[in-house]
């Protein structure tokens, strides 16, 4: 009896340092509790063919994580195929998922596989699939459920055995509320949703990130710099809104522009009040909101009609504090709604990277909205 409960007891103690280690391999660096409990729940679902939604801001490694799901499954050993949902119009898109027969459009000239076919008995993973179109939803819903489609121009359906992990950045409750996300869909992939801690949760991973950047730039570049003490101070307390993609970013501009052999306090741009990416994040309607609210659900009760809802007051805080409970983050879709798109770019003279700081969006998510919205562009 004693030893039935010391066996059980050993089990769930979590996954064993080899796991851990594997899964740090795959280029997620750290050991801060945040990503610990990650790190364990990777292990976990990667043990089983769920659909797995991957959750959290823009910079948080959703790709890595994806991969180490992957890596650490039983489909280790067959095709990790991706695809950036958002980078694509509906029907180039569709081509690439499901593939295309010679002939289909203009330009086909031979068959293709797409995306599904070359996954097969892998992982598929979809990252930005909050922006995908409404009438491409139900496209993909379809396949998801049934794991068989056709290719463009043909009649024949091809079935696979595809594993899936969908990325959103997107309040995807709060799309589902306004009508731009089928709940049918929703549900689909939200089968095991994993939410990926942002980097000011995750301090203590600061340093050893910081450090493994700067061991890849010197590599790059021939370089043998080092962080003093004070350089670390400096990193430990920004609030990095663009999250380990702005931590690294960050290296590698201060690196390169370091003249000594080691980069101090007085070598980032912040402490010579030329960091852009804080002018930015301040400067913008999107840096005055938590960045963490994109993850918080809405009530179950919330997820009806567009023309039943309207969307609540938003609250304004700096990039890291604490937003008062209930704030949601404006995503690109929301705060792109025809009218404010129309205004900033009379405001800025029709030129979209203007608007774009105006609306507190990247020019991509501009143009984006343009064409969603069918806005002609003013030529001077």
């Amino acid at each position: 009896m004693d030893k039935d409960r010391l066996e059980k007891q050993t089990v769930d103690r979590g996954p064993p340092a080899r796991e851990r280690k594997q899964l740090q391999a795959h280029g997620i660096i750290g050991d801060s509790p945040a990503l610990s409990a990650l790190l364990e729940k990777i292990v976990v679902v990667a043990r089983s063919n769920s659909t797995v939604l991957l959750r959290g801001e823009s910079g948080t490694g959703k790709e890595l994580v994806a991969k180490a799901i992957h890596e650490s499954s039983v489909r280790a050993k067959r095709p990790f195929v991706k695809l950036n949902c958002a980078a694509l119009p509906e029907t180039v898109l569709e081509s690439e998922l499901f593939g295309h027969e010679k002939g289909a459009f203009t330009g086909a000239v031979s068959a293709r596989k797409g995306r599904f076919e070359l996954a097969d008995k892998g992982t598929l993973f979809l990252d930005e699939i909050g922006e995908i179109s409404p009438p491409f939803q139900a496209k993909l819903l379809r396949v998801l459920q049934e794991q068989e489609f056709e290719r463009v121009g043909s009649n024949h359906t091809i079935k696979v055995d595809v594993r899936v992990i969908a990325a959103t950045n997107r309040n995807l409750e709060e799309a589902v509320a306004r009508s731009e996300f089928r709940a049918d869909l929703y549900y689909r992939i939200s089968v095991v949703p994993l939410l990926l801690p942002p980097l000011r949760e995750r301090r203590s991973d600061i340093p050893l990130l910081a450090r493994e950047f700067l061991r890849k730039f010197n590599s790059e570049n021939g370089r043998s710099l080092t962080l003093e003490a004070s350089a670390i101070d400096v990193l430990m307390s920004c609030k990095f809104p663009g999250n380990v993609r702005e931590l690294e970013n960050c290296i590698e501009r201060t690196a390169t522009l370091s003249a000594g052999t080691s980069i101090v306090r007085s070598d980032f741009a912040c402490s010579q009040g030329q960091c852009l990416s804080t002018t930015l994040w301040k400067s913008t309607s999107y840096g005055k909101t938590d960045p963490a609210a994109p993850m918080q659900p809405v009530p179950a009760k919330s997820i009806i009609p567009l023309a039943e809802t309207a969307p609540p007051p938003q609250a304004v805080c700096e990039p890291g504090s604490l937003a008062p409970s209930g704030t949601v983050l404006v995503s690109g879709a929301r705060m792109a709604d025809r009218e404010r798109v129309v205004a900033a770019m009379e405001k800025s003279g029709w030129v979209q990277a203007k608007a774009a700081r105006l609306l507190g969006l990247t020019p991509r998510q501009v143009g984006y909205a343009l064409r969603k919205y069918g806005i002609e562009i003013k030529r001077f």
